[in-house]
């Protein structure tokens, strides 16, 4: 009680300039903070460090897109090589063509002489057109066939044998892409000959009589398919190698471990993840079919007989370097182009529908 009396009595005798200081000290306290309790200094500081941030936000996003303009200035320039040798050997002698298809002209002659759509109808109303068309969709589709079941197959038996053998028999069955076709028709010409060819000496050996291969109208073209076959499935052949490769050994393991045949690895796991493979095998092969036919047709057959060997690419190459109507071959190399490129679009609409990419 003494204590608190004492201190009473000291308020009461306080210096009457010690009350005043401390009053000027709240007014001061209370203009250094406004609102929010922060001190002006103190505020001031949030602001510039506020604005410093923004500043260097907006310049690494302005560094950002100055790397990625220059990237693609960059990525544009890699390409232009590229982009112009495309338009040059693809595009302009597409465009090329197509409006040649609209004059006669005989490939020596300066002048150029307009007809219209004359080229298009006369093709349409060729019968060597259409049985070309046909032999080219026949032969398409049996490579197609072939080309893709064949090497499929034998990718999927060469990864089961052992590592020795694995090497040696991917060189043999490659071995045919890397010979000359030229050469290999010329092996084949002694193979399918009537007489003294192996596959019919082959044929007599097993009381079989064999056909005139290259000679007759229903052999014809199956001798040039099986030719193109054997020197086109090698690289189909290292495609589904390649894409057997990439397939993850765990996939296989806990396939496994649920219980699954190899059958069913196969049905299962391997196939579906084979799919993106599987559609560029089966449209490469589909698309350059007409190209891959025209030198086997030129050196075995050459068209006949009767144009029952004769395709689209070969047609052409008569049409303007045999017959000299090299418009009329624009015209139906136009038509074989819109044909294919028809339908090449349809496989890829149904085919994306089905496959399977890992996204």
């Amino acid at each position: 009680m003494g204590e608190l009396s004492g201190a009473a009595r000291a308020r009461d005798h306080e210096d009457p300039h010690q009350g005043a200081r401390r009053s000027a000290r709240g007014q001061a306290s209370g203009r250094a903070h406004p609102e929010g309790g922060r001190p002006a200094g103190q505020r001031a500081a949030a602001e510039m460090m506020e604005a410093t941030a923004l500043d260097a936000a907006t310049a690494r996003s302005r560094t950002r897109a100055s790397r990625r303009w220059r990237g693609a200035v960059v990525g544009h320039l890699y390409l232009a090589p590229a982009i112009v040798l495309t338009g040059l050997f693809v595009y302009w002698p597409l465009v090329a063509s197509t409006v040649l298809s609209f004059y006669d002209w005989n490939l020596v002659s300066p002048l150029w002489a307009a007809v219209g759509w004359q080229n298009y109808r006369e093709l349409i109303a060729s019968r060597a057109f259409w049985m070309s068309l046909v032999n080219t969709g026949k032969a398409a589709a049996a490579l197609t066939v072939l080309t893709v079941g064949v090497p499929l197959l034998l990718a999927l038996a060469v990864q089961r044998v052992g590592p020795r053998w694995r090497d040696l028999y991917r060189v043999v069955l490659f071995s045919p892409t890397v010979i000359s076709m030229a050469i290999a028709c010329a092996v084949w010409l002694w193979i399918f000959h009537p007489l003294y060819g192996v596959l019919n000496t082959t044929l007599r050996l097993v009381g079989l009589q064999g056909p005139a291969w290259l000679s007759s109208s229903d052999s014809a073209i199956w001798a040039i398919i099986l030719v193109t076959v054997w020197k086109t499935f090698g690289f189909n052949f290292v495609l589904y190698i390649a894409g057997l490769l990439t397939i993850p050994r765990e996939m296989y393991e806990a396939a496994r471990v649920d219980g699954a045949s190899e059958r069913q690895l196969v049905w299962h796991v391997t196939l579906p993840l084979l799919a993106p493979t599987t559609l560029f095998v089966f449209l490469s092969t589909f698309i350059l079919s007409p190209q891959n036919l025209f030198i086997p047709t030129q050196i075995l057959t050459q068209g006949g007989p009767n144009e029952a060997s004769n395709n689209v690419g070969y047609l052409v190459y008569q049409l303007g370097f045999e017959y000299f109507r090299v418009g009329y071959a624009s015209a139906a190399a136009t038509l074989i182009f819109l044909v294919f490129l028809v339908l090449t679009a349809l496989q890829f609409y149904l085919a994306e529908r089905r496959i399977h990419y890992g996204r």
